[in-house]
């Protein structure tokens, strides 16, 4: 659960929000809503640790994991959002494409009763645990 209390931000004397309280549990779904400049990035970002409020403050459980995507990405080797957003499971699409390459070279072996070939058997098994139900 998260939880926020008191929450203020003022920027140079003018109020952005101010006493903002509310938690969130762990199988809520939520949407925030309202206008442009009513805070809604700031929001979020004190709630992912990127920025601090003026006042109040946000708790949440030592597991707990709190992400924050900028609306406006800072990218400079012309990724798209998608390439961008996909980096987050650059090491999933190396380990498929570990998988595939085990997986054709099992496929042209014929020595299947050596100690090699039992490895590499093994090896697949042990990247396919991890999806295993």
């Amino acid at each position: 659960m998260v939880s926020i209390e008191g929450l203020a931000v003022e920027f140079s004397g003018t109020t952005l929000f101010s006493d903002i309280s509310f938690q969130i549990n762990e199988k809520d779904r939520i949407a925030l809503m309202g206008k442009n400049g009513a805070g809604k990035s700031t929001l979020l970002k004190i709630l992912a640790g990127v920025r601090q409020p003026t006042r109040g403050k946000v708790t949440a459980p030592k597991d707990c994991v709190i992400a924050y995507l900028p609306q406006h990405l800072m990218t400079e080797d012309g990724r798209t959002v998608y390439e961008e957003t996909a980096q987050a499971f650059a090491h999933l699409h190396e380990m498929e494409r570990e998988i595939e390459r085990m997986n054709l070279e099992l496929a042209q072996r014929t020595d299947y009763e050596s100690d090699e070939y039992m490895a590499l058997i093994e090896k697949v098994s042990d990247r396919y645990r991890p999806y295993a139900l």
